[in-house]
């Protein structure tokens, strides 16, 4: 039998992972990603850039993610049950639609163009396996984050790459995901990142 932990340090314990949760969450390691890449062009085609990923993608799935939650549709603001994940992959989907055909304008054969279409694909198929698997999405995200930065020899890839086993300890911690689930979107991550890396 596992001994019973004090309610104290499973409260503190459920806070850090909380906290984790929230400061690598994907709208979090999808900005810094854009930024970073667009940042070779300057400071301020980083900041346009993050502007328009966070108008064009974020906006929309934080409104939705809102909406849902309040009308008691989620039961949390990680559409944490299976069925709710459809709506989300499907917003998501049209949110990086709009972002490939803005950079496919503004720059075409960038990488910026390269790395929405491989989003764009690792969120395909996490949809594809949701009816058997959960894949944690967090960490899916942080792991191409991280993968792409890496690649790039951009200064925030190695800490952005030592912080996934805490999120993937900080989703299970908070019931969201199992290890496995953790695992799959580490590996659907990081071959993501690999991908865009060599066609970027």
């Amino acid at each position: 039998m596992r001994p019973v932990q004090p309610r104290p340090f499973l409260d503190a314990r459920r806070r850090v992972a909380r906290w984790v949760s929230i400061v690598l969450h994907p709208f979090v390691t999808t900005l810094v990603l854009a930024g970073a890449v667009a940042s070779g062009d300057g400071a301020s085609a980083a900041l346009r850039t993050t502007a328009v990923v966070g108008v064009l993608f974020v906006l929309p799935l934080g409104v939705l993610t809102a909406r849902q939650v309040r009308r008691g549709a989620w039961s949390t603001v990680d559409a944490s049950h299976p069925r709710e994940r459809p709506l989300l992959f499907a917003v998501g989907a049209a949110g990086l639609l709009a972002l490939a055909a803005y950079f496919a304008r503004t720059q075409p054969g960038s990488a910026l163009t390269t790395g929405t279409i491989g989003v764009l694909a690792m969120v395909a198929v996490c949809a594809a396996v949701t009816p058997w698997v959960k894949v944690s999405l967090h960490v899916a995200a942080a792991a191409l984050a991280a993968t792409v930065l890496l690649g790039r020899g951009h200064v925030l890839g190695v800490p952005l790459a030592a912080t996934l086993p805490l999120l993937g300890w900080s989703r299970v911690a908070l019931g969201r995901h199992r290890w496995r689930e953790v695992a799959l979107g580490l590996v659907i991550g990081a071959c993501t990142g690999a991908l865009v890396t060599r066609f970027g």
